[in-house]
């Protein structure tokens, strides 16, 4: 049962074609089925830099009770169906250190930055799931961000087998990153338009990915706990 009270929240996506659908719907059923609840919305831009940026922005304008971002990613793993919606419980910057000597570093290998400093628990940016949403009918899924679009069959053997990685954007980490260090409830949803290292787009499922996951997005917001 859905009690209604003011609930402040901030959604982010790195395009507005990821949540168009959801943009429409929530303005115009507002004091319907989101009666209660207000959602601002963020444009954030692709990539960890503009998203980190334009986030703080936000956020320091205007406090908000939970984040939400939500956009489409590609896949490690063919048994994730293009157009499936996940929630992600772990990120991790996959692409931040060093190549040497054949042998893939990265800040915490190199020491630069602890296993375990905040936000970071054991080199991953781990999402609480917050209270308020259900997402018993929403799978998991491990994700990493990277800042170049992953097409090396090395390199995506590197990040399956180093990060146990499910999933990856461009934008993750960072809404994780900046979350955790402000104590802010989050969540990132992601729908899979394609697998990753395949860069022909007539294979990839946008369409349908875009569609479920605004539907998904719509779903979760009705039936908030608040």
């Amino acid at each position: 049962m859905k009690i209604f009270a003011d609930m402040n929240i901030l959604l982010v996506s790195a395009t507005t074609m990821e949540v168009a659908h959801f943009r429409d719907l929530y303005a115009r059923n507002k004091q319907s089925d989101f009666k209660g609840i207000d959602i601002r919305f963020l444009t954030s831009g692709i990539g960890m830099l503009s998203t980190a940026a334009r986030l703080t922005g936000a956020l320091k304008r205007d406090p908000v009770d939970l984040i939400i971002q939500a956009g489409i990613c590609g896949s490690f793993d063919n048994n994730f169906q293009p157009g499936t919606v996940y929630w992600v419980e772990t990120d991790a910057i996959a692409d931040m250190g060093v190549m040497e000597d054949n042998l893939w570093k990265d800040v915490f290998d190199l020491g630069l930055v602890g296993s375990d400093e905040p936000p970071y628990t054991g080199r991953s940016l781990f999402c609480r799931k917050p209270l308020s949403l259900d997402l018993a009918d929403i799978p998991s899924a491990n994700a990493i961000t990277v800042n170049e679009v992953t097409t090396d069959p090395a390199r995506i053997d590197l990040y399956r087998q180093r990060f146990n990685a499910d999933l990856e954007s461009m934008e993750g980490a960072a809404l994780h990153f900046v979350a955790l260090e402000n104590n802010i409830p989050f969540l990132q949803l992601r729908s899979v338009s394609n697998y990753i290292g395949d860069r022909n787009k007539a294979n990839w499922k946008i369409k349908e990915s875009v569609f479920n996951l605004n539907e998904t997005l719509a779903g979760l917001i009705k039936n908030i706990q608040i």
